[in-house]
């Protein structure tokens, strides 16, 4: 009797195990990895060791400004833009906080360089090497002349902001910087320009000029600036570069009004009363069928026939009984 029960028992259990999903673990490897600015600075620095050259000093002032404009690069989603919302250089930035660049910054801006990237899921030590890969990035990293340094990142959703500030000061005490007016003069308001006759607006750059700037200038968001003129967030800008701020519109065509033919007037005929006409039909009688003699006489002679032979079966019958 156990036996009986056990065994669909078993079978019942065996099935439930068979249908059960198994849980499956989430894939660490597609998490974003967090890296820091301390991270990107180590990462620098690691580099200019194994290249034979000292290390950067960490910088306060260039620690902040770097911080600031990977959070401004995040905020407009563009990851290769060096001029803040103002239309101020990596330089000028630096001046105005109160480090005190070394060099003829009137000339050559002075010892002062910065590199910036950013991508989905990038760590520091990515963006160190995708600075690697050209001289300009290179040399802002691994520079004999520049001492100090200082790191920025910015997060949104899964995208990272790197910037790097490397600079050589005076060796000043940092000061409260007011930059002269010959090159460090906030730029003017963006005029927008008056649309063409086919409706069609087109901005040229200017040198000061930033992709979010002219957007908000002409009403516009960046999405549409990007998506008229074939940019992405990681598009660069340039001065004299032309850009459709609106499309024009091609003006439908209006057919001329056909004139109405003159047509005369048909005057109707008079309608008579019309006159029911009723055809007389005359019935023709219908003859009865008239069976043909020979026809007749041949059904005749079958009949008679049959009575015959059915008196003479009679007969014969009646004889054999006697």
């Amino acid at each position: 009797m156990l036996k009986k029960i056990l065994f669909p028992f078993c079978i019942i259990l065996f099935l439930t195990i068979l249908i059960t999903p198994l849980p499956v673990g989430a894939d660490s490897s597609y998490r974003p990895q967090n890296s820091t600015s301390a991270e990107l600075v180590e990462s620098v620095n690691a580099l200019r060791i194994s290249q034979g050259l000292p290390p950067y000093q960490q910088n306060s002032i260039l620690m902040r400004l770097a911080q600031e404009h990977a959070e401004y690069m995040a905020s407009i989603g563009m990851s290769t833009i060096h001029t803040d919302a103002r239309g101020f250089k990596p330089f000028q930035r630096a001046l105005e906080a109160g480090y005190a660049v070394a060099g003829d910054i009137y000339t050559n801006v002075g010892f002062f360089s910065e590199n910036v990237t950013g991508g989905p899921s990038k760590t520091a030590q990515e963006a160190v090497d995708e600075w690697m890969g050209d001289a300009p990035h290179r040399g802002t990293m691994l520079s004999t002349n520049l001492q100090d340094v200082g790191a920025g990142v910015a997060v949104v959703g899964n995208t990272y902001y790197y910037c790097l500030d490397a600079g050589l000061s005076t060796g000043g005490t940092p000061r409260a910087f007011t930059p002269p007016a010959s090159y460090n003069t906030p730029v003017a308001p963006l005029i927008p320009n008056t649309p063409n006759a086919d409706g069609s607006i087109v901005y040229i750059v200017q040198p000061s000029d930033t992709a979010l700037g002219i957007a908000l200038a002409y009403g516009i968001s960046l999405d549409e600036l990007y998506a008229l003129n074939g940019l992405t967030k990681d598009s660069i800008i340039y001065p004299d570069q032309q850009l459709v701020i609106r499309p024009g519109y091609t003006p439908t065509p209006t057919l001329p009004t056909a004139t109405p033919t003159e047509r005369y007037t048909i005057t109707p005929w008079p309608t008579s009363s019309q006159i029911a006409t009723i055809t007389v039909v005359s019935a023709t009688p219908t003859k009865p069928a008239i069976i043909p003699a020979t026809t007749a006489q041949g059904s005749a002679l079958v009949i008679i026939i049959s009575a015959l032979l059915l008196a003479g079966l009679l007969l014969l019958i009646s004889r054999k009984r006697k």
